[in-house]
Parts: structure tokens; sequence; C-alpha cells
């Protein structure tokens, strides 16, 4: 299983990287396609029983407008789909136990917080911290936006670190301050670490709100339900690479189950 789960990291930890690290990811992309395409089959022919409720179980009996069972690959596409972002979370959880260690007084609070304060805790680790500090794009057609003249095919950045830690949209955005959001009103255009926009017409993460609740889940759990120490280590993190993370990820000693 553990080669099943490293070829699900290299997914998303391939993004936006040339040579090996690419490279790695497609590979994985293809192993994990082959061994998906053979999991359906199986639960097609009642070799695998898969719980009715399951992602897995819905898309291997969905059937197109002509009533046909869609090809095992185009399932195992979707299915992948699923997994792939929800194994991604696991960045945004590395930097949940970042904040937790960066920020002792924080994490007091959360200990007779009310779960209000763990949103706002799990929002300030999103915009703090880059998941993706930037995104690209290819312009598809001539336009002029405030001045700006974009022309046909070229390539745009979207600065989301900067965005998310700019002095015109936030108060003191170098520090981490979970009580900004207490009464914020939600803007779609300032707060995107997972994209701007709306989800229909924007380049935003429709997963964002699942993201937040595993984001919480996972927080409670570091927070009520486990000790550790850490160890001393390279926490330091990227601004050029995608997604970004911690250079030695984060390293725990001594975990004990209160």
């Amino acid at each position: 299983m553990n080669v099943r789960a490293n070829q699900l990291e290299a997914l998303f930890d391939s993004a936006a990287a040339v040579g090996p690290r690419h490279w790695k990811g497609r590979l994985s992309r293809n192993n994990l396609e082959s061994w998906l395409q053979g999991i359906i089959s199986d639960v097609r022919n009642g070799k695998h029983k898969a719980p009715e409720e399951t992602a897995l179980y819905r898309m291997s009996w969905y059937r197109d407008t002509n009533g046909e069972l869609l090809d095992t690959q185009v399932t195992a596409v979707e299915v992948l789909n699923i997994l792939r972002p929800i194994v991604a979370t696991a960045v945004y959880i590395v930097f949940t136990a970042l904040a937790l260690f960066e920020n002792p007084i924080a994490k007091k609070k959360l200990l007779h917080a009310k779960k209000g304060y763990y949103e706002m805790f799990v929002q300030e680790v999103r915009r703090y911290y880059p998941f993706f500090p930037f995104q690209a794009a290819r312009v598809r057609k001539d336009f002029l936006w405030k001045g700006h003249d974009f022309k046909k095919d070229n390539l745009v950045l979207l600065d989301m670190y900067g965005t998310n830690h700019h002095p015109d949209l936030w108060d003191n955005p170098d520090q981490f301050i979970p009580e900004r959001f207490a009464d914020r009103e939600e803007n779609p255009y300032d707060l995107i670490p997972q994209g701007g926009g709306s989800y229909y017409h924007g380049h935003r993460c429709p997963g964002e709100w699942l993201t937040i609740e595993i984001m919480k889940s996972s927080l409670d759990l570091l927070v009520n339900h486990m000790e550790y120490s850490v160890l001393v280590q390279d926490l330091s993190h990227s601004m050029m690479r995608i997604p970004s993370l911690p250079k030695s990820r984060f390293i725990m000693n001594q975990v004990t189950k209160l």
C-alpha cells in the first residue's frame, strides 16, 4: 500500500515540475489508472465488494446516456480525480502542524476554544502558508484589463501568496492571526489559496470546503487526541516550488495517543 501512497503523492507533488519529478508524476498516473481499472473490473464481475455509498461503486456502475457502462479507463480517471485532491490535502495538514509548532499561543487557545476558532485557525493556515505560491496560465485571446495588455498565448502568473499577504487587503499580513477571520466578510478575490473567483466561472477549487473540513478534523486530532515532540529539522519552505512544503516535511517523535 505504501507504493500506492507514494504514487498518489507524486501526482500532486509533480504539479508544474519539469524533469524527473514531472516524469515520476506521469508514470505514477499511468500505474494508478491501470491499478484502478483492475479494481473496477473486479467490482463489476463481483470479485470486489464495494459499499454502495462509495465513489468507487457509484462510478463503476454509472451508465452514460445510452445506458452503457463507462469504459474502465474513463472510470479509473474519474475515481483518481476523487483520490488525488484528497491526498493533496496532506500538504495543508503538514502546514497545520507547522502552524501549531510556530504559534504556541494560538495552540493554547485551541485547547479551550469553541469550534468556530478552529475554522479561523484553519483559514489563517491557508492564508499564511503557501500551498501553491502561484498559478500559471496562457492567455486564450487578446484583451486589455486595467491598463495591462494581455496578448494571446502569453504566459501569465497569478501571485496567490502575494495576494494572500497584500497589505491593502490584510492588516499585519506577515503575522499569524486567526482572529482576523472572526467577523470577516467573504470575498472570492482576496483569500485565494485554492484559486480565485467563483466555483462555476472562476479558477477556484470546487473541493475547497471539503479541504477545510479535513483540516479542521486534523487540527482537532493534533491538539486534543495526541502528544508528540518535534525534532530539530529544516522547516523552511520555498516560494518557487509547487506545491510548497517544509524542506524536511514535518518530522514528529514520541507520538502518543491521548
